[in-house]
């Protein structure tokens, strides 16, 4: 039997339902209840679209004729959740923003396993990365080029955080996010004979000038850190990209936009 979600309204900041989502700017609350927040229409769709499983969608009572907000409820209340209408002020403080989305969607996490079936993947593994506006950049680079899996390697930040979340633009629907600590990370690595391409200016060549043929895993590691020694010792080729100016180093995301677009001039089919 399929059972349709309701259709309410909520105008207090007090209302429990209301405190539990504000709850989910937190990563204690975010991990315990298995829940995140994402914010627009566009971006909502898309998750729906990805069939992940929405708990809550928000939508603005001043919006709520706007054809987009109606199909996105109605498509909502099919599927079995509860849609709530509330006012700005209501949205400004469960989005921590000033100038809120007018919808904003409640979805129970989705993390994946390290991939049995490796053929012709480009797969991004991430280590001790700390910054959420940097994972979420590096989501959505992701995304464009094609790449479906990125591992999180030990104390990385939360994919689902807030900051996370809206610099992916939508393309944490569309990864295959895994948690993975470095020793499974490496034993998995080992067992799939799969090619480890890691990040540092450690005895490593131009990132032009190596092998891209897939299947490969980029290695990128923590933005002040690099990666760890472990890692790299583990590293079938080292790569470094060319710093012609003063700086020594580029923001994590960009590098790691730069070398996987190089992947893609090396093998375009």
């Amino acid at each position: 039997m399929v059972v349709s979600g309701k259709q309410y309204e909520i105008s207090s900041l007090t209302n429990d339902k209301v405190k539990l989502i504000n709850s989910l700017y937190h990563r204690k609350y975010r991990r315990d209840l298995n829940l995140f927040v994402a914010e627009g229409v566009r971006i909502c769709k898309e998750a729906l679209d990805n069939n992940w499983e929405i708990k809550y969608l928000l939508f603005s009572k001043e919006n709520k004729d706007n054809l987009a907000i109606i199909d996105l409820v109605n498509e909502t209340i099919s599927l079995g959740a509860d849609t709530i209408e509330v006012s700005s002020r209501i949205l400004s403080k469960l989005s921590h923003k000033d100038n809120p989305q007018n919808v904003l969607g409640v979805f129970i996490q989705k993390w994946h396993r390290l991939p049995n079936l490796i053929d012709n993947k480009c797969i991004v593994a991430l280590e001790n990365v700390r910054d959420p506006g940097n994972l979420g950049t590096i989501l959505r680079t992701m995304d464009g080029m094609g790449a479906s899996d990125c591992v999180l390697i030990n104390e990385c930040t939360d994919p689902f955080s807030y900051e996370a979340v809206r610099a992916s633009m939508g393309a944490v629907f569309n990864i295959n996010i895994i948690a993975s600590n470095l020793e499974q990370f490496l034993k998995w690595k080992s067992n799939k004979k799969i090619s480890l391409i890691g990040t540092t200016l450690k005895k490593a060549s131009n990132y032009t000038k190596v092998n891209w043929k897939t299947p490969f895993v980029l290695a990128m590691g923590n933005e002040q850190n690099g990666l760890s020694d472990k890692l790299i010792n583990n590293c079938d080729q080292l790569i470094k990209i060319p710093m012609l100016g003063k700086s020594d180093s580029l923001n994590l995301a960009v590098s790691t936009g730069i070398v996987l677009y190089e992947s893609i001039r090396k093998n375009p089919n």
